[in-house]
């Protein structure tokens, strides 16, 4: 079977691994910052931004290199 027969599977992989990460990070941020005040939201929606890059960072990274195997 060629990458062209997996694409799609590994597309909704992606997709469903993208929603899981953003979810994951905003509740890790969450569960950290617990913010209470106007700055404390900021810090939050700051760290959760930093979690989210790094999660799909690495899960792009492990994504393209199944991606590219034959």
């Amino acid at each position: 079977m060629s990458n062209s027969d997996n694409g799609g599977g590994l597309i909704v992989f992606m997709y469903l691994l993208t929603i899981a990460i953003s979810i994951a990070s905003g509740v890790l941020a969450w569960n950290w910052i617990e913010p209470d005040s106007f700055f404390g939201a900021i810090a939050f929606l700051i760290v959760w931004a930093v979690f989210s890059k790094i999660g799909h960072f690495i899960a792009m990274g492990i994504v393209a290199a199944f991606g590219g195997m034959d």
